[in-house]
């Protein structure tokens, strides 16, 4: 049985909404002051995440192909941004990280942002603290669910598209 709607949902709703809104944003403005697209700023985000990647692996992050997920690469190490280093499980490929430079760079953009962050986080109590977390946590696994839902989707659909027999080719 689904959980009973409460008039409270659509407004949070709306709020993670404009969260969401103002976090493209920021990246938009981040890439422009570090001269990156869009798509290279996700492509820093996901590597501070995870501290380090394979290029294969930062493609399917970003829904590359092998082809762009390399021009990225390539473009973000001409640009000083990422360095390779040796993948220490398989030989044949190599580890993306954040150079020192960029994570200072980004450190730098961004800190007011944290410093915002932490006072807000400081404003709750324990309990509050503890509600929050359990809430963005379930968010944004539930977010990650469903954009692997999405992307398997998108994936499959383009598969059936590209089975679709043209006629009269090879028949």
């Amino acid at each position: 049985m689904p959980a009973p709607h409460h008039h409270g949902d659509e407004h949070l709703r709306q709020l993670l909404s404009r969260k969401d809104l103002a976090s493209a944003r920021q990246r938009i403005a981040l890439g422009r002051r570090l001269g990156l697209a869009e798509n290279e700023v996700l492509a820093l985000a996901h590597l501070a995440r995870h501290g380090e990647l394979t290029p294969s692996a930062l493609g399917r992050l970003l829904g590359l192909s092998s082809g762009g997920a390399t021009s990225l690469v390539q473009r973000l190490e001409r640009a000083g941004h990422v360095e390779r280093a040796e993948n220490p499980q398989d030989g044949r490929s190599n580890l993306l990280h954040l150079t020192p430079e960029t994570v200072h760079a980004v450190g730098l953009a961004l800190a007011p942002f944290v410093a915002d962050l932490d006072r807000v986080a400081a404003d709750l109590a324990d309990e509050e603290r503890a509600a929050v977390g359990r809430f963005l946590g379930r968010v944004a696994d539930l977010a990650e669910e469903h954009a692997a839902r999405l992307e398997a989707a998108a994936e499959a659909e383009a598969r059936a598209a590209a089975a679709v027999a043209l006629p009269g080719l090879w028949g």
